[in-house]
């Protein structure tokens, strides 16, 4: 099973490794309207129910402020197939471990098929066990590791370093809770999201859906505007509400 680590982030290592991050998206969205001396410390000076509040307003707005944290994973233990469907996103920054230089004789191979099939696993185990025969062979006989390669299974794992801002990533994770989404790269998505969030427990509305952001938005006018529920334009938002909640489901 592949594993993501989050290695590196805004604001590790700083003593306010927590919220350092939440400062730099507070102060660069604010920048746009204030850009007074003293502005970052005033940031900084914010109580965390006013930042709070303020990033729960910014994960419904323009996203460009995102774009001002960073964070950096490494996925290790994945399969190929799964690494370039990765990559695929060019919002992000990618090294990956390479083929053509390294000797792979012990590499690990994903099997798809559950312990469960019994039958199957044990093919496709066979299946993998003669490719890698043959790869070690071409080896012996002095193959050159990018000429060998060519004889591996595709699902051999490989190590990946990816790197995205918070923009790129809130919007790859949304895409990513989609059930048709593959199971490997769903379930390393979840271990990145659930580590992002173990870091930076604030970033959490960053990851909602935007038709429940929308939701939230018109019931919070119709709340500050006081209609009436029931009739007239409050039912006409009513509606709209229930329109996006079956298209978002």
């Amino acid at each position: 099973m592949a594993t993501a680590e989050l290695i590196d982030f805004t604001g590790k290592g700083r003593r306010d490794e927590t919220w350092h991050a939440a400062d730099m998206l507070i102060f660069t969205k604010s920048t746009r309207l204030d850009l007074s001396p003293g502005l970052m410390e005033k940031v900084k000076a914010m109580t965390e129910g006013e930042k709070l509040a303020e990033l729960d307003y910014m994960s419904k707005t323009i996203p460009s402020s995102w774009e001002f944290a960073d964070l950096t994973f490494l996925v290790s233990g994945v399969s190929r197939p799964t690494a370039l469907q990765m990559v695929r996103t060019r919002t992000g920054s990618y090294a990956m471990q390479s083929q053509r230089v390294a000797d792979l004789r012990d590499v690990e191979v994903v099997n798809p098929i559950r312990p469960e099939d019994a039958e199957r696993h044990d093919l496709y185990r066979r299946a993998v066990d003669h490719s890698l025969k043959n790869y070690a062979v071409l080896r012996d006989f002095g193959v050159e590791p990018q000429d060998a390669r060519g004889v591996l299974p595709q699902n051999t794992t490989a190590n990946l370093v990816c790197k995205y801002n918070l923009r790129s990533f809130a919007e790859l994770m949304i895409a990513r809770s989609s059930l048709r989404a593959q199971g490997e790269y769903a379930d390393i998505a979840d271990q990145m999201k659930r580590a992002v969030i173990d870091v930076w427990p604030w970033a959490a509305p960053f990851f909602r859906p935007k038709h429940k952001s929308a939701i939230e938005i018109l019931e919070g006018a119709v709340a500050q505007l006081g209609l009436e529920v029931g009739k007239g334009v409050a039912w006409d938002i009513a509606k709209a509400i229930d329109l996006i909640k079956k298209g978002g489901a």
